[in-house]
């Protein structure tokens, strides 16, 4: 009886087309700027604390802050194109 039932799952995933999926798109969900181009830069929170030499809770407390420095977006900006590079 199981069988049948995984079976019956698995015909009714072979039968979605390609289109029926949505590439998801941080920019949907995420508010915050830096945060975003965090992700975009495929750097988690932790690499670029080490970077920037501050706490992990520092970058955290940044991205759900309402408005950020200008200064702490540079920085931000600055390590995240350094990353890139590596």
């Amino acid at each position: 009886m199981r069988n049948i039932q995984i079976e019956d799952e698995l015909a009714g995933l072979e039968e979605w087309a390609e289109e029926d999926y949505v590439d998801f798109d941080p920019a949907d969900h995420v508010d915050s700027s830096d945060a975003l181009a965090r992700m975009k830069a495929q750097v988690k929170q932790i690499d670029l604390a080490r970077q920037m030499k501050v706490p992990l809770s520092y970058i955290s407390k940044l991205e759900h802050a309402d408005q950020v420095p200008d200064e702490a977006l540079q920085k931000v900006k600055a390590v995240l194109q350094e990353l890139r590079k590596r």
